[in-house]
């Protein structure tokens, strides 16, 4: 039976219609995207010039502005004129602006801090000031073009679905595409995999390391480099503030190089080369998975949080690479039945805690581990020694030096010291202390006013809260200014006698404070996911370091950190000195060049409008739940959803650990982040049956 013209005349104004349709939503998506880039100031449509008038001083020459409908974003690419003049120092330093000045200035969010040209004043000079940047779109406009986009999208696939334009069916296109050239498509995914982190640890390293290798010097930097030395020298070192991890990583460094920034360069070597393993990992189990590995990876490598970790003589470089080494091993191990990647995971998740004692978070990921080999594997004993036994020797051997050194069977000597810190807001005096421990608790407590404590008691404003505690720590003299007394007070006690007097302390306040604690703990833990959404600025970090000791130097007097770091003037800074009141201020900056403007204000922006937001960790709340459901459906046996429940399982403790027992900063929080992104982008692994793997990957 043949067609009628009437049904073939249908049929092709159903394909015509439904073309058009897809033709008006890629326009509105187009107009939509360009919009975002405007508004984000990528690619800026148009500009305009808004009048500043109504500014207030703020410190010595920093001046401030705020606006009532526009909003920047950081590192923002507007122009502060003066006379219709640009000032010349736009994203500046606070600390330069207000101490410096000469025209610098920083935008973020609706507000401004500037300096005028000379550092004088903006409200007598008789100067006009205007700022040129993107201009303003209501959000109405902004949220229609969406609407539409979508709206015709949405047709458009409907359409699409009933048949309308069968030939233009993408699904059946592409596996039409990739049943007919397989290897080609392999190939295809294999380059894109390992290309796209590989390509944003360029772009993010390739400035730094040709023009600006400052290397992040902090107070934290001189005791890890302490144990290195003492390793370095031959002596047997004393852990009592640092676990080893890190100093020996340092030690066997400069074992090959006399210089600061080869750690530097090791660090961001070792941060691309986990990246690439745990995509490998996900590529020869779930091959094409891997790109979407390969995006939340490069995504997570990228920022600058990240990267400031990576150039920072810190531990928090090499926590990160060790604990995603330690996920790919595993991912490998799994896929091959192989004892000697199990080994390998194991390992690295024991170096975890090495380098942080709050790497004490992979034990939970370890018994998973076990639970699941012990089943899955056969019940087999070489795979399940593999994994048990490198994690509990290292750990064993770990202790068993802290007690030969210290006479203190534990992990760390330095984690007693911490929990009590973070809750010193609950230390309280009793008749069973000593009477000179009460007196210690006594000065401690007066830190914080009845009025701040009463605040701590009432708000549920976790950024208040946590702010009133940190400016109670920082008043109090910081670290120093809690363990001091307490150490005072007992005399000076050996480290294992003053970890457990601190530890009856912890124990005793939260005792008495058992709600303040949890709600403590609770605010702490929303920070922890809210960090997310925070960044840090690594080329101001750059030019802080460059100024405090390119220029200023460390004159410690026989600081051997200084002659493994050798400060010395670099050809891509600029120096700048003011006298501001009774010292001398000085402001040590960058000169861009093309590759640092491209990731600062191309890259970062688009990265932190796609990659920083809560849309993440929520994403990974999701994914965390729907991953342990799919576990629990398959009996522990999907290889797939154990993977990623692992994974959020890690995040969750390792939340928990940080909300309790530290203050959280972005600089504990961000450690984690790279689950935030595998989480929700390799959820479709759950749904792939173990027995199917063999038939995903192609076969290794």
């Amino acid at each position: 039976m043949t067609a009628t013209p009437m049904a073939g005349n249908m049929a092709s104004g159903k394909l015509i219609v439904t073309v058009a349709v897809m033709a008006a939503s890629a326009v509105f998506l187009l107009l939509s995207l360009m919009i975002f880039l405007h508004k984000q100031e990528i690619f800026i449509i148009a500009w305009e010039k808004i009048p500043i008038e109504n500014f207030r001083h703020e410190t010595n020459y920093a001046w401030f502005a705020k606006f009532a409908k526009h909003r920047f974003t950081s590192p923002s690419r507007a122009v502060l004129m003066e006379d219709g003049i640009a000032l010349r120092r736009a994203n500046a330093a606070l600390d330069a602006i207000a101490y410096v000045g000469g025209g610098r200035y920083y935008l973020i969010k609706d507000e401004l801090l500037f300096s005028t040209s000379d550092n004088s004043d903006p409200t007598t000079n008789g100067r006009r000031y205007e700022l040129l940047c993107a201009s303003y779109i209501a959000p109405f406009k902004e949220r229609l073009v969406f609407f539409l986009a979508v709206l015709f999208a949405a047709i458009a696939a409907v359409g699409v679905s009933r048949g309308y334009a069968e030939g233009l069916h993408p699904a059946t296109a592409l596996k039409s595409f990739i049943k007919r050239n397989k290897r080609a498509v392999d190939m295809a995914v294999a380059i894109v995999s390992f290309s796209l982190p590989t390509a944003a640890f360029l772009i993010t390293r390739l400035p730094y390391l040709l023009y600006y290798p400052v290397v992040l010097i902090r107070p934290d930097s001189y005791g890890y480099f302490d144990v290195a030395m003492q390793i370095i020298s031959g002596t047997w070192p004393e852990l009592s503030l640092r676990t080893p991890g890190y100093p020996i990583f340092m030690a066997l460094v400069f074992l090959f190089s006399g210089k600061v920034l080869s750690v530097i360069l090791v660090q961001n070597l070792l941060s691309l080369l986990s990246a690439l393993a745990f995509v490998y990992g996900i590529f020869i189990a779930y091959r094409y998975m891997a790109p979407l590995a390969a995006i939340g990876m490069a995504a997570f490598i990228s920022s600058h949080i990240q990267m400031a970790g990576d150039i920072a003589l810190l531990s928090e470089s090499l926590y990160v690479s060790v604990t995603v080494f330690a996920f790919a091993f595993l991912v490998i191990a799994i896929r091959r039945h192989s004892a000697v990647f199990f080994a390998l995971s194991s390992g690295a998740y024991a170096y975890t805690i090495y380098v942080r004692p709050a790497g004490v978070f992979v034990v939970a990921v370890f018994v998973l581990g076990l639970a699941y080999i012990w089943p899955v594997h056969g019940r087999s004993r070489r795979n399940m020694a593999a994994f048990a036994v490198p994690f509990l020797s290292m750990l064993l051997i770990l202790c068993s030096y802290n007690y030969i050194m210290l006479r203190s069977f534990a992990l760390d000597n330095f984690s007693g010291k911490v929990m009590l810190i973070a809750n010193s807001i609950f230390l309280e005096e009793d008749d069973k202390y000593p009477v000179a421990l009460n007196a210690a608790i006594g000065k401690i407590r007066a830190v914080a006013s009845t009025e701040e404590r009463a605040f701590l008691n009432s708000s549920w404003d976790k950024y208040k809260y946590n702010d009133t505690i940190n400016a109670i720590y920082v008043r109090g003299g910081s670290d120093g200014g809690i363990i001091g007394p307490i150490s005072e007070a007992l005399g000076g006690p050996p480290i294992n006698d003053l970890k457990k007097t601190l530890k009856t302390l912890f124990y005793d306040a939260i005792k008495k404070h058992p709600i303040e604690f949890m709600k403590k703990s609770f605010l702490f833990f929303m920070i922890y996911f809210d960090n997310a959404r925070g960044d840090t600025d690594l080329y101001n970090s750059i030019n802080g370091s460059y100024s405090s000791l390119h220029i200023s130097g460390d004159k410690a007097p026989g600081n051997i950190l200084m002659r493994y770091y050798n400060p010395r003037p670099l050809p891509y800074f600029t120096v700048e000195t003011a006298e501001s009141g009774n010292r001398t201020s000085s402001a040590g900056e960058y000169t861009g060049t093309r590759s640092q403007w491209f990731h600062y204000l191309i890259y970062t922006k688009l990265h932190r409008a796609i990659f920083r937001g809560l849309f993440w960790p929520v994403a990974f709340a999701i994914a965390f739940v729907v991953s342990a459901h799919c576990l629990i459906r398959s009996r522990y046996t999907n290889a797939g959803a154990f993977i990623l429940f692992t994974m959020g399982t890690a995040v969750a403790i390792h939340a928990i650990g940080v909300a309790a027992s530290a203050h959280p900063d972005l600089r504990y929080s961000y450690t984690m982040e790279f689950s935030y992104y595998l989480l929700p982008l390799l959820l479709p692994i759950c749904y792939n049956k173990p027995q199917e793997i063999n038939k995903i990957s192609g076969g290794v």
